[in-house]
């Protein structure tokens, strides 16, 4: 599972009382901000943080830390198209694996993809199998492993509808211990309410990414236990202070929110997810408006069904997002799936986004 630093008080219980369940534990509060330099979130409590990563230890669960690329637009593939700028940055990434004693690194460089624009694709793509071959070589000789984090494909292409290929699964399947796939914000902060990951979609991610990586015993599949909630429309001023946007809800906020709001949740089997809607009045001494909101989400019965998916299509198992996140029945259904596995498959990764 993914941990984020943002959910610790609860992450540090569920760890306690799920450690047989969870394989890796992934930290993500690691930003790498140039070649030289990884530095931990600001934000993040620094005592808290490093009593999980203990507890994690003393549990027997392998440490795998995630890095993300903090570095402004473009940044990150020209320090990768420059081969002695790459080397340098993964000496800096084995420097942070050898200094914190990890088991193993998760690469989460979506810049990439999301910020660096389709038209660098062609010239990032080899830079960046280039930069995952020298690092997982330096990795495995110091027996650590590497893991990436990335965007899903629909097929092996290099099409607009190959999803996003700058990460060339099958270039780097060979190259990495692991791929997790992010199976989830089919909508998200930045978009249009809607589904998380619908089913179909989720379908669509594993049949390409198990094509395209040519070996879906590399793939572990990303599994949202989380959704958003969303202002759909708003009457009046609303006070700056009370007015949160768009927020994330979490298969343990969820239910209380929609008993505290009055909101009906509705099951859409197509989707395989939840969603509900309320109205909510803001006010201050000066300003007051109402907002139309609108939640969706995925729940522990809707997590299940994306861990199976995983499971039947061969991937070696699944990425819950986020260790914290969750509530007891989500560990209910891992025990499920787990049930159908061979001890040596039935773990699930904790990471820590």
């Amino acid at each position: 599972v993914w941990a984020p630093y943002w959910a610790l008080d609860a992450a540090a219980a569920t760890l306690a009382d799920q450690a047989d369940a969870i394989d890796q534990l992934s930290p993500f509060w690691f930003t790498a901000t140039g070649v030289d330099q990884i530095v931990v979130d600001p934000n993040a409590p620094v005592d808290e943080a490093e009593a999980l990563v203990d507890a994690a230890r003393a549990e027997g669960i392998a440490v795998v830390a995630s890095v993300v690329d903090g570095t402004e637009r473009g940044r990150m593939a020209a320090i990768l198209a420059d081969p002695d700028r790459r080397a340098r940055h993964v000496e800096t990434l084995m420097d942070f694996a050898t200094d914190r004693d990890l088991a193993g690194v998760d690469l989460d460089y979506e810049k990439f993809a999301f910020e660096d624009g389709r038209d660098s694709w062609a010239t990032t793509r080899p830079a960046w199998v280039a930069f995952v071959g020298e690092l997982a070589a330096r990795l495995h000789a110091d027996g650590r492993t590497l893991t990436v984090s990335i965007p899903p494909v629909f097929d092996g292409g290099f099409t607009d509808d190959s999803g996003y290929w700058v990460y060339d699964y099958a270039a780097i399947t060979p190259l990495v211990d692991s791929i997790r796939v992010m199976a989830y914000d089919y909508r998200n902060a930045a978009s249009e309410p809607g589904p998380v990951a619908p089913l179909e979609w989720v379908e669509r991610v594993i049949a390409g990414t198990a094509a395209a990586s040519g070996d879906p015993s590399k793939l572990v599949l990303g599994v949202p236990l989380y959704g958003y909630n969303w202002p759909t429309s708003v009457a009046g001023e609303c006070p700056e202070e009370l007015n949160e946007g768009v927020t994330t809800v979490t298969n343990r906020t969820v239910d209380a929110l929609a008993a505290r709001r009055d909101g009906t949740p509705v099951y859409d089997p197509l989707l395989g997810e939840w969603s509900f809607t309320y109205e909510l009045t803001l006010d201050d001494a000066a300003t007051s408006c109402t907002q139309q909101r609108e939640v969706h989400y995925v729940d522990a019965d809707g997590a299940q069904q994306r861990m199976q998916l995983a499971v039947d299509a061969g991937f070696a198992g699944v990425a819950l997002f986020a260790l914290g996140y969750d509530d007891p029945s989500v560990w209910g259904a891992v025990a499920t799936v787990e049930a159908g596995m061979t001890p040596s498959t039935a773990a699930v990764e904790a990471s820590t986004p």
